[in-house]
């Protein structure tokens, strides 16, 4: 008998997807949503698809992807600790797992995390 293997990549897209959706109706219910709402769920959705996506591949692109998306997953849960950073906690335990279990480097991987940096601080900035 086979056992069925989930990835750590995919759990992790999943929990964010389901955090954004309550991120967006909460937001929507107390009607104070605006560009820095919009652009905390959006990078919030992309960190979970970049995570889906870069389990399939060994490629280097996938193991900067999937820093990338571990770099924003705890962004959001330092930075929203008192709200929905905690809910973002086991997207980011899980995308770390599947990054850990890559064949990728530090020159990947550092690059990836600064780029989450500076995507967030620029966003912040904007909105």
């Amino acid at each position: 008998m086979r056992a069925l293997r989930v990835h750590p990549g995919y759990i992790a897209a999943v929990c964010a997807l389901a955090v954004d959706g309550l991120y967006l109706a909460v937001i929507a219910q107390q009607g104070n949503g605006g560009s820095r709402a919009a652009f905390v769920a959006g990078s919030i959705v992309m960190a979970g698809v970049a995570a889906a996506a870069a389990e399939g591949s060994a490629a280097l692109a996938a193991g900067l992807v999937a820093a990338w998306a571990v770099g924003t997953f705890w962004i959001w849960a330092f930075l929203g600790v008192f709200s929905i950073g905690i809910l973002i906690i086991p997207a980011g335990i899980f995308a770390t797992i599947a990054l850990t279990r890559r064949p990728a480097n530090a020159l990947v991987i550092a690059p990836g995390i600064a780029l989450a940096f500076l995507t967030a601080v620029a966003g912040l900035a904007w909105t």
